[in-house]
C-alpha cells in the first residue's frame, strides 16, 4: 500500500498555514457577494483558496486541483486535490466559529488523504489512509451507538433539505432519532469523529465538501453513503455515520 503519511504531513501544513489567512479576516468587516448559485463569498474565501493552490502546485506539480472558488486544473490527473477554503462560509460571515477549510486527496476518484481545519477553534482533523484519524495529534473515533432511537443526529440547513426534496428524511428523524440538532457543514462531521454525535447528514453537498471528510471517516470506524445512491464523485447528498446506524438510516 502506498505509504500517503509524508502527503498527509504536507497538506496538514499546507491546511493549516491557510486558514491562518481566514482566520485573519474572522469577525471583521467583509464585503460579501453572491454567487451564481445564491451562495454566498468572500475576500477570505479567495485569497484562503489562492494560497492553498499556490502551495500545492509548488508540492505537487503533478496533481490536478479541484476547488470551490476557482474551479479545476488537470481535473483527469491520477491525483486531484479538492479544495473547500472556508466550509461554513455563512457561519464564518455571521462570527460563529464552526467553520473549517478542508483539503483532500483523491487517487483515480477514491479519498486517500483528508485534511479538516477548525481554525477559530483550534482544531486540526487529519488522515490517510491507514493511518487512523487524529485531531491535534490525538486519535478520534466515531462513537459505540447502535440504535437510532438512542442517537444524537446532526444535519444541515433545514431550507436544503427542502430544496431537494428530503423533508420527510429530517421528519422521520426527528420522530425516530433520540434528538436532532442543526451542526452543520464540516462542524458537524468533526463532532461524528469524535464521538460526539452519532450522525450527520448533509442535504447538499459538492465534491470538496465531502472528498477530505469521506477520508476522515473511514479512518475514525465509521461509514459514509449519498442518499441518491450516487458513488462520492457524482454525490450531492451524504450522510457520515457510526456503522451501526447505516442500514437504519437508509432504510
Amino acid at each position: 500500500m502506498t505509504d500517503y503519511q509524508p502527503i498527509l504531513d504536507a497538506a496538514v501544513d499546507i491546511a493549516q498555514r491557510a486558514s491562518d489567512i481566514a482566520l485573519s479576516h474572522f469577525r471583521k468587516t467583509l464585503l460579501i457577494e453572491m454567487k451564481g448559485d445564491h451562495t454566498p463569498v468572500t475576500v477570505a474565501d479567495r485569497k484562503t483558496e489562492e494560497a492553498i493552490r499556490r502551495d500545492l502546485k509548488r508540492t505537487f506539480p503533478s496533481h490536478g486541483i479541484f476547488g470551490e472558488e476557482f474551479g479545476a486544473e488537470f481535473p483527469n490527473a491520477e491525483y486531484v486535490w479538492t479544495v473547500d477554503p472556508i466550509d461554513g462560509t455563512r457561519s464564518f460571515i455571521r462570527g460563529i466559529p464552526a467553520f473549517g477549510t478542508l483539503l483532500g486527496l483523491l487517487h483515480n476518484g477514491e479519498p486517500v488523504v483528508g485534511v479538516m481545519v477548525l481554525p477559530a477553534l483550534k482544531e486540526t482533523y487529519y488522515a490517510a489512509l491507514g493511518t487512523g484519524t487524529l485531531c491535534n495529534g490525538t486519535p478520534v473515533r466515531v462513537s459505540p451507538v447502535s440504535e437510532l432511537n438512542k442517537a444524537l443526529v446532526s444535519c444541515g440547513d433545514v431550507s436544503c433539505f427542502e430544496s431537494t426534496g428530503h423533508m420527510r428524511l429530517l421528519l422521520s428523524l426527528m420522530r425516530k432519532a433520540e434528538l436532532v440538532r442543526g451542526y452543520t457543514d464540516c462542524f458537524g462531521h468533526a463532532l461524528l469523529l469524535r464521538g460526539s454525535v452519532d450522525a450527520m447528514i448533509d442535504p447538499l453537498v459538492a465534491l470538496w465538501d465531502v472528498a477530505p471528510i469521506a477520508c476522515l471517516v473511514k479512518e475514525a470506524g465509521g461509514e459514509y453513503f449519498s442518499l441518491d445512491g450516487k458513488g462520492l464523485m457524482e454525490a450531492t447528498t451524504f450522510v457520515s455515520c457510526v456503522p451501526a446506524l447505516k442500514t437504519q438510516l437508509v432504510e
